[in-house]
Order: C-alpha cells, then structure tokens, then sequence
C-alpha cells in the first residue's frame, strides 16, 4: 500500500469516528509524545474528542510538549462502536507496554502509525513508513491532508506545531541522524511557519539536565569499557548508582549516543537496571552496523542506527550474549 493509500485509509476510519484513544510506547521518548499529543491536538480541532494514554504516564522532562503533562496513565475505558484506537511510534504491538496490550487486542479498530522497520502491521490500518525520520513526520503528513480534504489551513495550530517539531527534533538527534531527509527539514519549516520554535524544545530537550543527572553521566562514562579494537563501547547504570546520585534512569538515556561518538567506536551499549529487568539500548555510527537486527534477535526491535530491548535474566550472561552477537555484526560488515 502506497503513503497515500494508506493516508486516506487512516482519515476515513478517523473522519468517520467521534472518538479516538491515542496511545504510545511506554517510557515514551520526544516523537511518542510529540506524535500522540500532537496527532490528539488536531483531532480535537477537527471536532473528533481525542485521549492520550501511556503506561509510563507524564515524564516531566518533556512537558515542553504541550498536552504532555495530560498524557493519562492506566488503562482507558473500553472500546465503543463509535471509537477509534491509534497506536503511534509502536514497532510492534508489545511496545505498548504489558498492561496496555489486552487493551489493544481488544479493540475492534486500530490504527498504526509508525516509523520503525521492525514494525509488524498489527493494526487493522497501517500507515508505516520504513525510514521516516519519526512519526510525528508522519503524523505532519497526515493532519496536512486532512487541511486539504476538508478545505482548513488550522488544523495544525502553534501547540500541534509545536509537539510535532518536537517530536522530529527528538527522534532525529537535531537532524544528525542518516533518517532525516529533505522531506524532514520541508516538514520542521512547515511547523516553523505554523509557530513551532526550535531553539526552545531544543534547548528543553538536550541542554536541561538536572545536578544528579550530570553526576550520574559523568561516573558512568568514566567507567566506559571499550572493546573489538575500539569498535564497541559499553556503559553501564545501576540501580544503586542512580539511589546512591539521586537520579533517574531517564537521567541515563543519553549515554548511549556519547559512547557510540567515541572516536573510533562503531557501535554502543547502553545498560540500565531498571529494578528487576535490564533495558538495553543499542546505537550505531551513522547505522554501519544494524542493531535493529541485534535488538530483534533479544525480543526488540527499532531502526539500523538505534534500537533497544529488554532482559529479566541476570546481568552476566546478557553482557556476555551481546558481546557475542556485536562481535559477529562487526565481523560481518567487513566480510
């Protein structure tokens, strides 16, 4: 199906309703939110009532993002005959979040908007697009078709703007990474001219962190281990680094980047405990190596630069599994 098939798919089943459930991945990043808040903001200006749900709730490191600090935590309300379910920047159905899953087989209708070549179409209507720079780009994409299809130029207003530059900024690292396209800088001076500023989500984005965040990124990154030649890096946080520094792991999610911009380093790791799990999250220098693949061979998933997944297993035999298939990755790319 065609970008444009599967929009015009996406606005019959949305004009059609008047209701609909947004949800995102949970422990939601800038393009989650950004995306499900900005894609709420303009169903409510088209009249359609919108809720935003997430697992993980409001995380106020982003409430930058307007409507953000409304996203509700908990299951939503049952399905209507009149309602509509839109599941945004989920590769696959579980990233949801285990308490939201039930909710989602449930449903009569869902929509899927998603970016991630990982992503299994589990919607009952699929606009995914494989190597978009995020779905809020997505999300631009279809809030300005609706504007055509109804005759409007407002249905993108400043705060829906404003979540979707976000959203963009976020997922594309300020537009450093090998998925922003010319169709990605049209779309963020699209959202300029609509009111979005970049220079203050940016700033609230990357350049706001917290004492105990600073502390924490600094004891991490001094431990760094460095192996394959100087090919593959590794930080580690733990949960009695972030109780003894006072932060939190959200405090740790840059890590990843600045141990893959490592001279030298090609891809990196970044562990965090997160009580009784490991979330692991895999980067890649302009996605020479694809750990989407890595992440999908653990249960994960995400894009050939950035990917991540989970472990309930013990913290040993993880490191020594990923060493193994990162060492094979890098052996592969130079056979």
């Amino acid at each position: 199906m065609s970008d444009a098939a599967a929009i015009t798919g996406v606005l019959d089943a949305i004009l059609g309703s008047k209701r609909a459930v947004i949800l995102s991945h949970t422990n939601p990043d800038a393009d989650a939110y950004g995306s499900s808040c900005g894609l709420a903001a303009g169903l409510a200006r088209m009249g359609i009532e919108a809720l935003v749900y997430n697992e993980s709730g409001f995380i106020p490191r982003y409430a930058v993002i307007p409507g953000a600090s409304g996203v509700q935590k908990g299951e939503p309300n049952a399905d209507s005959d009149d309602g509509l379910l839109i599941v945004c920047d989920c590769g696959a159905l579980e990233r949801v979040g285990d308490s939201l899953v039930p909710f989602v087989r449930g449903a009569k209708r869902v929509i899927n908007i998603d970016h991630h070549n990982s992503n299994t179409n589990f919607g009952s209507i699929n606009y995914v697009v494989d190597g978009a720079s995020s779905t809020s780009e997505l999300v631009f994409d279809l809030l300005k078709a609706a504007e055509q299809r109804l005759g409007r130029a407002d249905v993108i207003d400043r705060p829906v703007a404003s979540c979707l530059l976000a959203g963009i900024i976020g997922d594309t690292g300020s537009f450093r990474y090998p998925s922003t396209s010319a169709r990605t800088f049209q779309a963020a001076a699209a959202l300029m001219e609509r009111g979005a500023q970049p220079d203050i989500l940016t700033q609230e984005l990357f350049a706001n962190h917290s004492l105990a965040a600073v502390k924490l990124q600094s004891e991490a990154l001094a431990q760094v281990c460095v192996l394959n030649g100087g090919a593959f890096a590794e930080v580690v946080v733990t949960q009695e680094m972030l109780s003894r520094l006072g932060a939190d792991l959200l405090d740790a999610d840059s890590l990843a980047e600045r141990a893959r911009d490592i001279a030298g380093v090609r891809v990196a790791a970044l562990y965090k405990q997160d009580l009784d799990l490991w979330r692991v999250s895999l980067r890649s220098r302009l996605g020479a190596v694809d750990v989407a693949a890595v992440a999908q061979s653990f249960g994960g998933g995400g894009h050939k630069p950035a990917a991540a997944f989970r472990w309930r297993r013990d913290f040993e035999s993880l490191r020594t599994e990923l060493r193994k298939r990162i060492a094979e990755a890098l052996a592969a790319t130079h056979a």
